[in-house]
């Protein structure tokens, strides 16, 4: 017994363990053959080990099936002897007959659940005797050769679900990171991983996560931290860098779970980089266009300082031509009124620069009444062409918001342009309009830890379908030539991109208003 448990318990595949097992069976039964039958999965058993005379007769039967004796005796789950067999067992008496057996028993190995997982066929030449003692014995060398086949089974099926699984997790097309809870070091990773990030695995693990992307992200750290077991986070348009900090964006998927019995978080990353080189493309046709539509205006506005500036000069020539004198006070003014016009004409352009120039991915602290003001250094010619009132209601203390001022820029010039066309359709129609009736008004407030600003309008409204369709690329409302549609999708995907919301509240002639709100800065 000693023998046979320490042969079950060795390490290797069950063959090495059941042959020693067999040899220790034909010492205590003096057995001359031995047969080892595993049940198959469709409950029939096939012949997995054989020693002695049985080693070629067992052949001749490779599968037993319903009928044979080895079914009997598996389904009766104890031990059985030949005279207990019932007569139909032709087959197994025609064996019995070929190795000149004289005596037979089936010992089922069954597991305490009472699963049987084979059936040991020992025959002898001599008549044998099985004492109440014996059986004993065999009945327990069966349930451990069970115990041990099961073992092996679990082990197999353990090492199968492991390279299934391994399989599955280097051949992601997406980079898949285990991190530790507490730590958040990195302790494993995918092969995909190594190739996006070109770390090789063994500096992927030694490196805390937040190495990865901008370690100062509070978004981040903060939705890691409190993130609870069988939940998951999704965070989108992140910086992350790879060997050599060279940065691309990702978004991240991030849950916590087990892995390997310990509790982990698993975070998935995919490469945006080229989907926003797109949309920022995209931002940027919309710049052109609204630089294009308001290039009247921009002209004004330089226009006019340019005609004070050329004023100014015919004066200072016209005198000297003349060859009269101009007083210290005169020229000083002359010369103010030249300098004055020249930084004007010079804050346009440079305005006119920075909000042409393609915006970065990065995010600033910055004041919502900064970009809203400075919309009217794009349109205030066209606010004055078309005899707009505008109404600032600005909140002082309003906290930072985490964006870019030149984005914010743009997605209110949209949205004022779409004002001020929208007033002109209104006043198009058969009723005057009266000057109440051309009113732009933006207000800026914060609480419960967000950013509102309304921008509100007197125009002509939307139906409940133009609302439902605002957003999309491409829709609008304008004639051939005036709009490309490209405007509200671009400011809903910009104030998305800095966590923030866009509401409508709009009615056929009552005017719209559009709420924009966004999160406070930490």
């Amino acid at each position: 017994m000693v023998s046979i448990y320490s042969a079950l318990n060795a390490p290797g595949p069950l063959e090495a363990r059941i042959r020693p097992v067999m040899a220790e069976l034909q010492r205590l039964m003096a057995a001359d053959g031995i047969c080892i039958f595993l049940r198959r999965d469709d409950g029939h058993y096939r012949l997995a080990f054989s020693c002695g005379t049985s080693e070629s007769a067992c052949r001749i039967l490779p599968v037993a099936g319903p009928g044979s004796a080895v079914y009997h005796a598996g389904e009766l789950r104890r031990l059985t002897r030949f005279d207990e067999l019932p007569p139909g067992c032709v087959d197994e008496i025609r064996l019995a007959e070929d190795e000149r057996l004289q005596a037979l028993v089936y010992l089922p190995m069954s597991s305490k659940e009472e699963q049987t997982f084979g059936v040991i066929r020992i025959g002898s030449r001599s008549p044998a005797r099985f004492p109440e003692r014996l059986v004993n014995v065999l009945e327990l060398i069966g349930s451990r050769i069970a115990a041990a086949i099961e073992n092996v089974t679990l082990q197999e099926r353990l090492q199968a679900s492991e390279e299934k699984y391994r399989s599955v997790f280097n051949n992601d097309p997406n980079p898949i990171f285990v991190i530790s809870p507490h730590t958040f070091q990195i302790l494993d990773a995918n092969e995909t991983a190594e190739s996006v990030y070109g770390y090789p695995k063994h500096e992927l693990v030694r490196l805390p996560f937040f190495v990865l992307g901008e370690e100062a992200d509070p978004e981040v750290r903060e939705g890691l931290l409190g993130l609870e077991k069988g939940r998951h986070v999704l965070f989108s348009k992140k910086r992350h860098f790879k060997k050599g900090r060279r940065d691309f964006f990702v978004n991240m998927s991030v849950s916590r779970g087990e892995y390997g019995g310990r509790d982990v978080l698993i975070a998935t990353t995919t490469d945006i980089t080229g989907i926003m080189e797109r949309e920022a493309q995209l931002v940027q046709a919309g710049k052109m266009t609204t630089l294009g539509v308001m290039a009247a205006g921009m002209a004004h506005e330089i226009n006019q300082p340019l005609n004070v500036i050329q004023l100014s000069a015919d004066y200072l020539v016209k005198m000297l031509d003349r060859g009269r004198g101009i007083d210290d006070t005169e020229l000083r003014r002359v010369a103010a009124d030249i300098v004055r016009s020249v930084e004007r004409a010079s804050a346009v352009i440079t305005h006119v620069r920075a909000f042409s120039r393609q915006a970065e991915f990065a995010r600033t602290r910055l004041n919502l009444n900064d970009p809203i003001r400075d919309v009217f250094k794009i349109l205030g010619h066209q606010i004055k062409v078309h005899q707009i009132e505008v109404e600032l209601d600005l909140a002082a203390d309003l906290p930072p918001v985490l964006a870019d001022h030149n984005r914010l820029e743009q997605v209110f010039v949209n949205l004022v342009s779409n004002a001020i066309d929208a007033i002109d359709e209104k006043c198009a129609g058969p009723e005057p309009c009266t000057a109440g009736d051309r009113r732009i008004a933006i207000r800026s407030r914060a609480g419960g830890g967000r950013v509102t600003v309304e921008v509100v309008d007197t125009g002509n409204g939307m139906s409940e379908h133009v609302k439902s369709k605002l957003f999309e690329p491409f829709f609008t409302t304008k004639k051939v030539g005036k709009g490309t549609g490209l405007g509200t999708s671009i400011s809903y995907g910009i104030v998305k991109e800095y966590g923030g919301t866009i509401d409508i509240q709009s009615a056929p002639g009552r005017g719209t208003t559009f709420r924009l709100s966004f999160p406070a800065a930490p």
